[in-house]
């Protein structure tokens, strides 16, 4: 099953087991968020991408730029082990890992947690690539990419 379809299926389950009301609250969330995003400036093809160390879930500091000397790097940025989209994603980019490291690509997850509940993420999700710890989202910020949660959901 491919990642869009799982991610889909799971909305759709877990959007069954709430009110219709919580649910279109959700919803709404989620389209402004997408409207947000539709006109922040993030970065564009050929940009550059803020350079950063962080540390892995292991404590061990680990910069970008470093990284890329070694070739090409794909940076996911994700919100923590409790977001069951979060561990779906990272669990598919487990599943294509190899064929990431066949073409000499280095891959990095990013996440506002601490490196303990990092440590964590790796465990359960049998991550064989790097989890760094953004604890203040300075990263996510740099990258134009760190929102609030609205108000509504926040009391859901």
């Amino acid at each position: 099953m491919s990642l869009k379809s799982s991610l889909d299926a799971f909305r759709s389950e877990f959007l069954e087991k709430f009110p219709a009301d919580i649910a279109a609250t959700m919803q709404q969330a989620t389209d402004r968020l997408a409207q947000d995003y539709a006109t922040r400036k993030v970065l564009q093809v050929g940009d550059l991408a803020p350079d950063f160390e962080l540390p892995n879930a292991m404590g061990e500091r680990v910069k970008l730029s470093d990284r890329l000397q070694q070739g090409a790097v794909i940076l996911t940025f994700y919100r923590g082990g409790w977001c069951p989209y979060c561990n779906l994603e990272l669990r598919a980019y487990q599943q294509i890992l190899s064929q990431i490291q066949a073409a000499q690509v280095s891959l990095i997850a990013v996440s506002p947690q601490l490196p303990d509940q990092s440590l964590s993420v790796v465990e359960k999700n049998h991550l064989g690539f790097d989890v760094l710890s953004d604890v203040g989202s300075t990263v996510a910020q740099a990258y134009q990419i760190a929102y609030e949660l609205p108000d509504e959901l926040k009391q859901l």
